[in-house]
C-alpha cells in the first residue's frame, strides 16, 4: 500500500506505521496491537512511572504523528495509521503482571472493545484529527487493561469460596 502524496516523510510514516505494521494488506490495526504485545513481551517488566512516560510520549508522538497522516492522505483515519493500536494495547498491558496469558487476555479484550467501540470509546473517535484516532484507543487500553486486571483479582477470590 502506498501513500497519495507522492512526498511522505518517511519518519512519520515510519512512526505512525509503527515500523511498517500499518502496511500489512490484512487487519493493519491488529498487527499494530500484536506488535506492543510483542514489545512489551520482549521488555523487562516496566515500573509504573517509566511505563506511564513511555505511554506519555508514544501518544504525544502518535497524536502529531496520525494528524499528519490525516493531511498526508486527506482521510480522517488512514488504516495505515496504527501507532493508536500500539498505544491503546500498550496501556492495557501495563495493568497486567508480564506474563503472557495475561498479555494475550488483554490483546483479545483491547481488540474486541477498538473492533466495537462501546460507549464513551466511539464518542472519542469523533475527535478531530490525531487526537481522535489517539483518544479512542487509549480509553479502549485503558478498559481492556481495567477489566483483565480485575477479572485476575476476582476470580481467585471467587473461585476460593
Amino acid at each position: 500500500m502506498s501513500l497519495p502524496n507522492k512526498n511522505p516523510s518517511f519518519p512519520n510514516r515510519f512512526f505512525y506505521t509503527v515500523g511498517g505494521l500499518g502496511l500489512l494488506p490484512w487487519a493493519p490495526g491488529t498487527w499494530g496491537s500484536l506488535g506492543a504485545l510483542v514489545t512489551w513481551f520482549l521488555l523487562p517488566p516496566l515500573s509504573p512511572i517509566l511505563s506511564a512516560g513511555l505511554i506519555g510520549t508514544l501518544f504525544a508522538g502518535g497524536v502529531a504523528s496520525a494528524s499528519m497522516a490525516v493531511r498526508e492522505t486527506g482521510d480522517p483515519d488512514p488504516s495505515m495509521v496504527v501507532i493508536d493500536e500500539f498505544v491503546g494495547q500498550f496501556i492495557s498491558l501495563s495493568f497486567v503482571h508480564h506474563d503472557i496469558i495475561q498479555g494475550l487476555e488483554t490483546f483479545i479484550l483491547f481488540r474486541i472493545l477498538d473492533i466495537f467501540k462501546p460507549g464513551p470509546i466511539r464518542k472519542l473517535e469523533a475527535w478531530p484529527g490525531g487526537w481522535g484516532i489517539m483518544a479512542d484507543d487509549a480509553l479502549a487500553g485503558f478498559f481492556a487493561g481495567l477489566l483483565v486486571s480485575l477479572v485476575t483479582i476476582v476470580m481467585p477470590l471467587l473461585l476460593s469460596h
